[in-house]
């Protein structure tokens, strides 16, 4: 056999036609995508600087001190220090996680956290110095390739995490920012997509020996993104993948274990001639908790600001689509007694009770002190909740449910019997409840100037808005390493 035969014989083509999109389709943006890749910046540095305290991000930032860069890496945000690019994007990615206060995507097939990509792609963006606009091409790279995974593909049949998916994304985006070639992408994505395959027994529910929930939770989407960059960094000097690590016979479309086809669907999506715009399909979070969340916690404060005395308060019923009960109260092992910042954050009781309580839910609202609050606790008890499937159902598919919302009203019942309703309504950072200018720079400065103070959220505001001027990634970076009186590493902050 000739090598041209050979050669034939053992192309893949989704490894090709991946590679040959990421290097041909057009950079440039149109205003609404710009200012959406803008919006999930803005919108995932607010997230990410609120977070820096959590255990999590502690414990990766104790991991990444072990392997200083000496100035010559990129910046551990929150810190004047520096690690190599792929640890930074561990490290960093950690961050996005850690409240599940990030945005998501959801896909004809699959959802998950898009914005986990932007760890890997600001280190990629930071390590080259790419000028803002090329660092914003890159975010719409990187969430078309998302869009395009989660409309082919399911994990859902072989028991993978959707990070398996969001990795994807982020290696296209890669690519682009170190101006790989199309076989030197290809190579990169066999690297992504073959050696970490990540299960989804992350999201099993079951508690640990702390009774919590597993802190890879918070590390897992960080961890593919990591594996991105570094498959690009490897095939940038040379590096090979598997021959055929999409369509061979042990490859990733054999492993999702999917009835359906996915190629057709991404010949369909990855079209080099079309625009990049799928950034602007990202939801968004006005509350530090899970999507399904987010209606329930509207309606409640919309009732609760109809009662003047919350004494009164005999009965909080919540009436929530079926994915929202099933992922919050359903599989839960205790949701009327959450015991950990995580087991609170996964009970639509303990959530519903403190949007009442207090009127809003914030990263305060799951610290051990507040959770285990006994006043809090013989609260939550006054909270039933039930399936609403006229809301949103499993049979009408995960597309349509959070199309419509991932709806869940609230009733509140007095001592006189009186009935106060919240409403079944879109929560903020739906598409039919966007975001505005004004929002995503209220969410910005209420996460980072309690962390690192009013004049800094204000000079980040200034720049991420302006970052289609900016020269160099790295007057980003440079205003995300804190230093002087912050302290971030020695806060003593508990799990339970």
């Amino acid at each position: 056999m000739t090598a041209n035969a050979n050669q034939q014989q053992y192309r893949d083509e989704v490894g090709e036609l991946i590679a040959d999109y990421v290097v041909n389709v057009s950079d440039k943006l149109d205003a609404r995508a710009e200012r959406a890749a803008k919006a999930v910046l803005i919108d995932s540095i607010a997230v990410a600087i609120v977070a820096l305290k959590h255990p999590a991000a502690q414990n990766a930032r104790k991991h990444a001190y072990r392997f200083p860069a000496n100035g010559k890496g990129c910046v551990i945000w929150g810190t004047q220090k520096r690690a190599a690019p792929e640890l930074a994007a561990l490290t960093n990615g950690v961050l996005l996680r850690c409240h599940d206060y990030n945005d998501f995507f959801v896909g004809r097939r699959n959802s998950g956290h898009s914005s986990d990509i932007l760890s890997g792609v600001i280190a990629a963006a930071e390590w080259t110095n790419a000028p803002g606009a090329k660092l914003l091409s890159a975010v719409a790279m990187g969430y078309e390739m998302v869009g395009a995974a989660f409309d082919a593909f399911s994990t859902a049949p072989g028991g993978w995490d959707y990070t398996n998916l969001s990795a994807l994304g982020a290696t296209a985006a890669i690519a682009r920012l170190l101006n790989l070639n199309a076989d030197q992408t290809r190579e990169a994505m066999g690297m992504t997509a073959i050696p970490h395959f990540a299960s989804d027994e992350i999201e099993s529910g079951e508690l640990n020996r702390r009774g919590d929930l597993s802190m890879w939770k918070r590390f897992n989407g960080a961890d593919a993104v990591r594996n991105s960059l570094q498959a690009c960094l490897l095939a940038q000097v040379g590096v090979e993948a598997a021959v055929r690590p999409f369509v061979g016979k042990c490859g990733f479309i054999q492993k999702m274990n999917m009835k359906d086809d996915a190629v057709p669907v991404l010949r369909e999506r990855l079209n080099p001639r079309l625009p990049l715009k799928r950034v602007n399909e990202a939801f968004m979070k006005r509350w530090p908790v899970g999507s399904v969340a987010q209606s329930a916690i509207q309606a409640a404060i919309e009732a609760r600001s109809r009662i003047k005395d919350l004494s009164r308060i005999k009965q909080i019923r919540v009436f929530a689509e079926e994915g929202a009960y099933d992922h919050l109260v359903k599989i839960r092992q205790d949701p009327w007694n959450p015991i950990s910042r995580e087991t609170a954050d996964h009970s639509l009781p303990y959530i519903v009770a403190s949007a009442v309580l207090d009127g809003t839910i914030g990263v305060a609202s799951f610290t051990p002190k507040v959770v285990l609050d006994p006043k809090r606790q013989a609260f939550i008890k006054k909270v039933t909740c039930a399936p609403a499937p006229e809301l949103g159902s499993h049979a009408m598919g995960k597309h349509k449910r959070v199309e419509m919302g991932y709806l869940s009203r609230v009733e509140i019942e007095l001592d006189d019997g009186a009935v106060v309703h919240g409403d079944a309504r879109p929560f903020p950072g739906h598409h039919k409840n966007p975001f505005t200018d004004a929002d995503l720079n209220e969410k910005l400065r209420e996460n980072v100037e309690p962390v690192a103070g009013a004049q800094r959220a204000a000079r980040l505001t200034k720049l991420l808005w302006s970052l289609d001027k900016v020269k160099s990634t790295r007057e980003l970076t440079r205003l995300l390493a804190f230093g002087g009186r912050i302290d971030i590493d020695s806060a003593r902050v508990r799990e339970r």
